[in-house]
């Protein structure tokens, strides 16, 4: 039970990683300003520096702890206890990654918009 857990987490904080490095968001060309290359990278770079990855984790110990506390206030024991913290751990974590990366996205978008291009869609 606990390796299936485990290897969600790792995927879901290994995806979140790079998604912002490969995030290009539509823009309209005939407003854009500038070097559209240069200004993504730049864009990119600024929105790394809210990392996914701890979103994803924030998401997977919040999960875990109102996992084991639902699990204790119904009644489960033991083992029991473990499994369901161990679901609100996988289901906060992938939770988490997913919000951060779409944060990331918004942080591009924002900072393109900002360069004088007219993002069309994200």
């Amino acid at each position: 039970m606990k390796s299936p857990v485990v290897c969600m987490l790792g995927v879901s904080l290994l995806l979140s990683g790079c998604a912002v490095e490969q995030y290009r968001p539509l823009v309209d060309s005939g407003i854009s300003k500038g070097s559209y290359e240069a200004d993504l990278s730049d864009c990119q770079q600024l929105a790394a520096q809210r990392p996914a990855a701890a979103q994803a984790a924030g998401g997977a110990a919040v999960g875990a702890v109102l996992g084991g506390l639902l699990a204790a206030a119904v009644g489960l024991r033991g083992n029991d206890v473990a499994r369901v913290a161990a679901w609100g751990a996988a289901n906060g974590g992938i939770h988490g990654a997913a919000y951060g990366s779409v944060e990331q996205r918004a942080i591009v978008d924002d900072c393109m918009n900002g360069r004088g291009y007219n993002v069309v869609a994200p």
